[in-house]
């Protein structure tokens, strides 16, 4: 029964969060990606509310309350392998290689713990690139998104390796990527080691045939002695369908078992301090890295210019979204799950192809413009790298300011009676001044707020005659 409801939930929350990423139900079930431990941690680096801290302490609090329930229920990645194994299971019924069963294997403790302190490093460093990579849920993200070819060929590729790995990973050893590598997996099962309710073994009942030791993805359980590793059990409850004596169940568990009685005894204790210790470390790197931190293929207006792609133009400082306070807050917070490029409905958050900012999102001008009255991306982001705002704040933040190159203005050249630029500007921004006898279009930094519009409906090609730079950090009026 319990293995059914799990998978029940598990199958809610997966569908739920993979509509997300395909830019379905944002508003129904948009509040599932805001559940997710790494993202939730990021926002509570970020500085961000007291409800934050409570998600990530609920988190803690459940797992030390029922084991790692998360890594199998609210984690897609996790979801996402047990997939794989039951579609290996069920073909193995036809292709006898797939018949293989799971054998139980040691904890690689160290691996473990070196790639979370690396992780954290990382974090408290900002270098997201690792975050990107490791994070399960960005993870998951990249591998959606690649899936409906929504991404440059860096974005793609980084997507098709992590999915060639985890899929073999879960295909050949069951959940050895959540107990070994992802940092997530690791900081969980460090307080489920002393978790409150777990699987137990009725001795009395068990007959030590190993079935559940084989049935376990895990790999947790210890044929012959009893002992189940639980700081690696993810709660599936496969094991406790698989005994056919009734010997296991799910309840309250006593210390795990010790090499010696003195540490049997320091068991409650020692949960006390997994826990502590895991809020710390959330927690703790969250105060360090505060410290150290849609119009496609539109026509151009008037066929003032032959209707060309426009290229991407390198802006210093780069674009990010109203909400995101500026480009350090932005990319220190930042997992790049890729929601906020499926969200946007004006094709202008992109993943980045720079090593420094790798497969974060950054805005472009080419596809379409930030319409001030959209506040999708911001409404989406788990992480809070882009904070929520209403329509009414986006209009009073300025993320950049609208530069004119004179010398490819048609207007400023005499070619074309243009003025794009200042009849579209949503602000009034812009206006058309003449000069030495000739119209131009002259930008008031103040009033401008770096939405795009005079640059992508500019008629200048392939590089727009007005494009708008970035700045540092956001300004609001």
């Amino acid at each position: 029964m319990l293995r059914k409801v799990r998978i029940v939930l598990a199958g809610l929350c997966f569908v739920g969060i993979t509509l997300l990423f395909l830019g379905i139900g944002r508003d129904w079930w948009g509040w599932l990606a805001k559940l997710q431990l790494l993202p939730a941690t990021m926002r509570v680096i970020g500085g961000a509310a007291l409800g934050n801290i409570a998600v990530v302490l609920c988190i803690l609090l459940l797992t030390l309350l029922l084991g790692r329930i998360y890594c199998s229920v609210l984690c897609p990645l996790g979801v996402f392998q047990d997939i794989v194994l039951w579609l290996r299971r069920t073909l193995g019924r036809w292709i006898k290689p797939l018949r293989k069963r799971f054998t139980y294997n040691k904890e690689h403790k160290v691996l473990r713990y070196v790639v979370l302190a690396a992780f954290i490093a990382c974090i408290v460093a900002g270098v997201q690139f690792a975050v990107a990579l490791l994070g399960p849920y960005s993870a998951y993200g990249r591998m959606v998104t690649a899936i409906v070819g929504n991404g440059p060929a860096p974005l793609i590729i980084t997507a098709c390796v992590t999915a060639v790995v985890i899929i073999a990973c879960s295909a050949l050893w069951g959940r050895a990527w959540c107990n070994t590598i992802c940092p997530v997996g690791t900081l969980l099962g460090t307080i489920s080691r002393y978790s409150i309710l777990g699987i137990k073994v009725d001795e009395d009942k068990c007959i030590k045939c190993g079935a559940c030791s084989r049935q376990c993805k895990a790999s947790c359980i210890e044929p012959g002695t009893l002992s189940i590793d639980r700081s690696r059990c993810v709660d599936c409850f496969d094991c406790i369908d698989s005994c056919k004596k009734g010997a296991l169940s799910f309840g309250k568990v006593s210390a795990r078992p010790a090499i010696d009685k003195k540490e049997a005894e320091g068991g409650n204790d020692a949960g006390r301090r997994a826990f502590l210790g895991g809020s710390a470390i959330l927690l703790g790197t969250a105060a360090s890295g505060t410290l150290a931190r849609a119009q496609v293929n539109m026509k151009v207006d008037g066929g003032l210019a032959e209707v060309l792609p426009k290229e991407p133009v390198e802006r210093t400082p780069g674009l990010v979204p109203p909400g995101a306070r500026g480009l350090k807050a932005f990319y220190q917070s930042c997992t790049a799950c890729q929601l906020c490029v499926t969200a946007c409905p004006n094709g202008v958050l992109r993943p980045s192809t720079d090593l420094e900012h790798f497969l974060q999102p950054q805005m472009g001008y080419e596809n379409g413009f930030c319409r001030p009255e959209c506040t999708a991306c911001s409404d989406v982001c788990p992480a809070g790298a882009i904070r929520p705002v209403t329509k009414d704040e986006k209009t009073l933040i300025r993320i950049g300011t609208a530069v004119v190159n004179q010398y490819l203005c048609l207007a400023a050249k005499q070619e074309a009676e243009c003025g794009n630029c200042a009849r579209h500007c949503p602000t009034g921004a812009i206006i058309m001044t003449s000069v030495d006898g000739v119209r131009r279009p002259v930008v008031a930094e103040e009033q401008c707020i770096g939405c795009g519009k005079c640059e992508y409906l500019c008629p200048s090609r392939p590089v727009s005659a007005i494009t708008v730079k970035g700045l540092e950090t956001h300004i609001s009026k």
